[in-house]
């Protein structure tokens, strides 16, 4: 199977909770994925992501939940106008 164009999904982390309320060490692969898709232009958040709580979209995403609330979710603030 060949790649798409930005690349295999990296697998998630093993659990969303682990970084609820402290940063990371390190920024996942899966959340940097996720980032650059959307830097890219190739991905933004659909209605269910919208509407889910935090926890929920972190698992559809397979990041921590840090990384949901601090780098996922203001991007699609800044895609609705609300930054």
């Amino acid at each position: 199977m060949s790649a798409p164009p930005w690349g295999h999904k990296p697998p998630p982390v093993d659990d969303v909770a682990t970084y609820w309320t402290s940063k990371p060490p390190a920024i996942s692969p899966r959340c940097n994925y996720w980032i650059m898709r959307h830097h890219n232009g190739t991905w933004r958040a659909n209605r269910w992501l919208r509407r889910d709580g935090y926890h929920t979209a972190a698992e559809r995403l397979g990041v921590w939940i840090w990384e949901y609330l601090h780098l996922i979710r203001p991007l699609f603030d800044e895609d609705d106008g609300l930054n």
